[in-house]
C-alpha cells in the first residue's frame, strides 16, 4: 500500500476561508426538489452587509448541512470552483406561498451558497443542446480530473451532471450539492471511523470502461497533485466559528478533521483501484 502513496511534503499551510453567515431578505422562487430537500433562490445579506444572490437548501438532516459546509471550505481551499458557502437562519413562514413541505416549522438553520454567475445552469441541461462554445469550454475549462480527485478525497458519492453548473458568461464550471460528502449514503453513524471506506465516484464509475490507460494515468497524476495539496491544508480552520455544534450537537468537528486527515493517505490507492490500475505507473516523487 505504501508504494501507492505520493510523498506528502511539509509546506506552507493553506488556510480555509471562514464560513459566512447571511440573512435571507427575499425568497425569489423555488428551484427544485430532490431526495435531500428543497432549494430556493433568494437574496441574501451577508455578514459584511453586502447583498448576494444565492440558493438556500432546506433539509431535515443536519449532517447534510455540515457536509455541504465542509466540502465547500475544503474544496475552495484546494482551488476548486465551489460557490461561497453560508449558514442562514430561515423563517419558514416566508415559504407559505410556495407549497413547501417545510412551511410552518418555524426557524430553520440552512445551507446557502452564492450564485455561480448571473446566468448559469446545470451541465445536464447544457448537454441537451450543446453549442460550439460550450463544447470548447468543456474541453478547456472543466477540471474533470480535479473533480474526480476531490470527490474521492471528501468521499462524495453523488456527483452527476445535475450538480455541475455551467456559467456561460465566463465559460466556467462550478461544483455544487455536496450534501452526501463524508461517506454519503453509507453514513448511518457518519462512517467517519473508516477513512478508507470506498463510496461511489460516479464520474469514474460510469466511464472508466471507456478510458484507455493514458487517461487513467492522467487522472491519477492529478490525484497525486491534489493529495499533496491536501497535506498542506490547515484543517484546524474547519468551522472555526462553531456552526457545526449548533447545527447538530451530536457531531464532533474533530471527527471530521480526523477523517479528512486520514483520508489523504487513502485517496490515491482508492482511486488507483477504481481506475483499474493494478500498479502505479507514475514516477514516485521523492520525500523531502
Amino acid at each position: 500500500m505504501k508504494g501507492l502513496l505520493p510523498a506528502l511534503k511539509n509546506s506552507t499551510k493553506i488556510s480555509l476561508e471562514p464560513i459566512g453567515y447571511a440573512d435571507v431578505t427575499t425568497i425569489l422562487g423555488r428551484i427544485g426538489e430532490g431526495n435531500d430537500g428543497e432549494t430556493y433562490k433568494a437574496e441574501l445579506l451577508d455578514d459584511a452587509g453586502d447583498t448576494v444572490t444565492g440558493y438556500v437548501k432546506l433539509s431535515l438532516d443536519p449532517r447534510r448541512i455540515i457536509a455541504e459546509l465542509t466540502a465547500a471550505q475544503v474544496g475552495r481551499a484546494l482551488g476548486m470552483k465551489i460557490p461561497r458557502p453560508f449558514v442562514v437562519l430561515l423563517d419558514t413562514a416566508d415559504l407559505d406561498g410556495f407549497e413547501s413541505s417545510f412551511a410552518g416549522r418555524g426557524f430553520m438553520v440552512c445551507f446557502a451558497s452564492q450564485q455561480a454567475g448571473s446566468r448559469s445552469y446545470s451541465l445536464e441541461r447544457a448537454m441537451r443542446n450543446p453549442t460550439e462554445a460550450f463544447a470548447k469550454a468543456v474541453h478547456s475549462q472543466f477540471d474533470l480530473d480535479g473533480t474526480i480527485a476531490l470527490d474521492e478525497f471528501i468521499a462524495n458519492d453523488d456527483r452527476h451532471q445535475g450538480n455541475i453548473i455551467y456559467a456561460p458568461g465566463k465559460q466556467e464550471f462550478w461544483l455544487i450539492d455536496h450534501g452526501r460528502a463524508l461517506t454519503g449514503t453509507y453514513w448511518d453513524l457518519w462512517g467517519l471511523d473508516d477513512p478508507g471506506v470506498e463510496v461511489r465516484n460516479l464520474l469514474v464509475d460510469n466511464s472508466v470502461s471507456d478510458w484507455d490507460e493514458s487517461v487513467r494515468n492522467r487522472i491519477l497524476k492529478k490525484a497525486h497533485s491534489l493529495v499533496s495539496k491536501c497535506a498542506s491544508l490547515c484543517l484546524d480552520d474547519l468551522d472555526q466559528k462553531g456552526y457545526f455544534a449548533k447545527i447538530d450537537p451530536a457531531t464532533d468537528r474533530q471527527d471530521i478533521i480526523n477523517f479528512l486527515r486520514d483520508r489523504i493517505h487513502h485517496t490515491v490507492p482508492l482511486l488507483c483501484n477504481r481506475l483499474q490500475l493494478g500498479h502505479l505507473s507514475l514516477t514516485q516523487p521523492k520525500h523531502s
